[in-house]
């Protein structure tokens, strides 16, 4: 009786979810570019390390709210740009191929200028019930969904959070293994090779650092061993608040370096600023 409940609250968490989605489409077609500015419609897909997550509160709260991702980017770009459109959630676990295709049709709905999507190829590799070879089909399933979008994508690769295990926020069932990671992040590799407004955020290097307290180097700025591991929660997945101004960070550096539509100079490259303008307009989310 226990999975059959918790089936059908997936269930209608996903048909509301999917709601949510389409409504949200009808909204961004409201809004028409001013200019042809590069920051003139940016719009984040992807799952909860975008949307914000933290275990204490599954269905949302203050403090997962100052983890959301758009708070942070949206501080980190000094140039005019609107409010950003976040069409990233925490739930897209439960389902990757029915929410990754909504995502995608707001996507095309919206017709942004730049797209971010630093986790949205993680459930495409990671999940319950899938064998290697399904865990690379499904790989594959994303970058061809991400093939439709014909402006700037930013896009994160495959990490190892097999260490989030001990914590009880994923199961050993899900995790891809190390040879699964590799063969994904080589497909992805060469597959934004030929396509020049695709930039890739070293997410995998990212967790890494964070999780073993490394030395980290963001646009030059040097973060020293020791004081990296409070970027990330004690889950051992999620960014906290700073960790995740810092991603923003990583994010827009992968951008500038791979495309000179967007200028270093339209930047705020201080991690202090961003956070503190960041977390300032997450008490004020509306």
């Amino acid at each position: 009786m226990e999975s059959l409940a918790v089936k059908f609250f997936q269930r209608m968490m996903i048909r509301w979810l999917l709601a949510f989605l389409a409504i949200y489409q009808l909204t961004a077609l409201a809004d028409e570019p001013t200019d042809r500015s590069p920051w003139n419609r940016i719009v984040i897909i992807g799952a909860s390390a975008s949307a914000g997550f933290v275990l204490a509160e599954p269905f949302g709260g203050t403090n997962t709210t100052n983890c959301k991702l758009r708070f942070y980017l949206d501080a980190a770009i000094a140039a005019p740009h609107p409010p950003l459109r976040d069409f990233s959630t925490a739930l897209m676990f439960l389902n990757p191929d029915a929410v990754s295709q909504q995502q995608m049709d707001a996507v095309a709905a919206t017709k942004p200028t730049l797209v971010i999507a630093v986790d949205f190829l993680f459930w495409h590799c990671y999940g319950d019930g899938l064998t290697d070879a399904g865990r690379l089909r499904r790989f594959d399933d994303g970058l061809k969904l991400l093939e439709k979008i014909p402006c700037p994508l930013v896009v994160g690769d495959i990490p190892d959070v097999s260490s989030a295990t001990n914590t009880g926020i994923i199961s050993a069932d899900q995790v891809a293994d190390a040879a699964v990671r590799a063969a994904a992040n080589a497909r992805l590799k060469a597959w934004a090779a030929s396509r020049p407004q695709v930039a890739i955020v070293p997410l995998a290097k990212f967790m890494r650092d964070v999780s073993g307290n490394k030395t980290m180097t963001i646009h030059g700025l040097v973060f020293p061993p020791g004081k990296t591991r409070a970027f990330m929660q004690d889950d051992q997945l999620h960014p906290t608040p700073r960790g995740a101004a810092l991603l923003a960070l990583g994010i827009l550096d992968a951008l500038v370096a791979r495309d000179p539509e967007f200028p270093a100079r339209d930047i705020r490259w201080s991690p202090k600023e961003v956070f503190r303008l960041g977390y300032q307009s997450a008490q004020n989310p509306y």
